[in-house]
């Protein structure tokens, strides 16, 4: 639940951000879509890491219990 309220507060300062855009102001377009951009890819980039780490992590301990399920089949 906490990743699903982080991930919503992310979205809404990124619409937020859109949200401020004077469309009469092209440099104002571009400022604002552009942080509000920065704004997703970290956090996308935030939860890959964390995605990708906890990859790591299962394949590790599926490696540990391959290796103990051997161990016992080779003691029978």
């Amino acid at each position: 639940m906490i990743n699903e309220i982080a991930t919503i507060d992310i979205l809404n300062s990124a619409l937020d951000k859109l949200s401020e855009i004077n469309y009469n102001d092209i440099k104002s377009i571009e400022s604002k879509v552009v942080d509000a951009k920065d704004t997703l890819i970290t956090y996308r980039d935030k939860l890959q890491k964390e995605v990708d780490e906890f990859d790591k992590w299962a394949e590790t301990q599926s490696n540990i219990d391959t290796a103990i399920q051997l161990d016992a089949e080779e003691q029978k």
